[in-house]
């Protein structure tokens, strides 16, 4: 992984999020299992260790990622421009650093390149089709290999979680299809070092809209917000990295669809912390989202998912654009979502 020289400082505040095995989930390790679920309600992270045959595969297709952020990020400034995004309507391409607002209203200080999975797998015919760069055309077969290992973990998680919500085998997994439209994107960011004594939050905090984030970074910067924490900063916790991992987040859709069970977290990226500080910060992130039909609504299946009083039934694609347009417009605000911690049923303090 293009990581540090610099370590991790251990003297700053961490979230205390489960690290969870791959291959102990591959093999439905009951004790493994549990945890999944606990950590899904909780903080709606975790670490997930990619051992084993199929992890060592995810990260070699990580690394690629890494290179290819790497590759897009030092293209010429002039040469990222011809590539913008303009959201709403165009939501895939480049996003140059400073073009949305943090929570003083200063600039962000990240860009990045979103990439359509619908587009890298062909899943659409879109005459909007994103106009990409020579570097991530001539790439498109390793980008294509790392979204099927990340939908993979996806689909791994989503069978667990079927069987603890009580849910049909393949209900989870079946509303985000590879096979089917979605606003699915690969997110290839960059993060240069802040000027000492000019040090703050990079990327607004925020919950995924999606279902499920599958997260590589090379350094500290990720930073949650503990259950039961009120939006303040001194209740921020920095995600310590760890090696041969990768960090894993529940959506908003995930909580909707469990009727609230399972948790979207707020979560920014702010500095990495200690000397890291120095260090220009990669995130590599694959943002699950539902596929554009399906229904956003909980999952009454009779289980454990508490029946909606709510009578809407919107697509996903519905649900995703009136969420955005509130945000954008001050009707709502970002906030967590869902979950059973804050209830006094868990611990989950940060740790020092």
């Amino acid at each position: 992984m293009l990581g540090s020289t610099h370590e991790f400082p251990d003297d700053i505040r961490t979230a205390d999020i489960a690290r969870l095995s791959l291959e102990k989930l591959l093999d439905h390790d009951e004790s493994e299992t549990e945890r999944l679920f606990h950590a899904c309600q909780t903080y709606g992270f975790f670490h997930l260790i990619t051992d084993g045959a199929e992890g060592r595969q995810f990260q070699a297709d990580l690394q690629r990622m890494y290179e290819l952020d790497e590759a897009l990020h030092s293209l010429p400034e002039e040469a990222k421009m011809k590539h913008a995004y303009a959201p709403p309507k165009q939501l895939f391409g480049f996003k140059q650093a400073g073009r949305n607002k943090v929570e003083s209203g200063a600039p962000d200080r990240y860009e990045a390149w979103t990439l359509s999975q619908d587009d890298i797998l062909g899943t659409a015919s879109d005459p909007k089709r994103p106009d990409n760069p020579e570097a991530v055309q001539s790439h498109r077969d390793d980008i294509a290999s790392f979204i099927r290992g990340a939908h993979r973990l996806v689909e791994l998680i989503c069978s667990h979680l079927d069987k603890h919500l009580e849910l049909p085998a393949g209900t989870l997994a079946g509303l985000q299809s590879l096979a089917e439209p979605s606003q699915t994107s690969l997110r290839l960011l960059r993060y240069l070092p802040q000027p000492p004594g000019d040090r703050r939050t990079s990327l607004v905090g925020h919950t995924d809209i999606g279902t499920i984030t599958i997260l590589g970074t090379n350094i500290g910067g990720l930073q949650v917000l503990p259950p039961g924490s009120t939006d303040e900063e001194q209740n921020w916790a920095y995600v310590k990295p760890e090696d041969n991992c990768v960090v894993v987040n529940m959506g908003d859709a995930m909580a909707e669809w469990s009727g609230g069970i399972l948790r979207s977290d707020l979560h920014r990226v702010s500095y990495a912390p200690g000397a890291q500080a120095n260090d220009t910060k990669l995130s590599v992130a694959y943002l699950a989202r539902p596929q554009k039909d399906a229904l956003m609504a909980p999952l009454d299946f009779g289980g454990r998912i508490p029946r909606s009083e709510n009578g809407e039934r919107h697509t996903a694609l519905e649900w995703e654009r009136i969420k955005s347009e509130a945000i954008i417009s001050g009707r709502d605000v970002p906030r967590s979502k869902g979950g059973y911690a804050g209830r006094g049923e868990v611990d989950v303090s940060p740790r020092l």
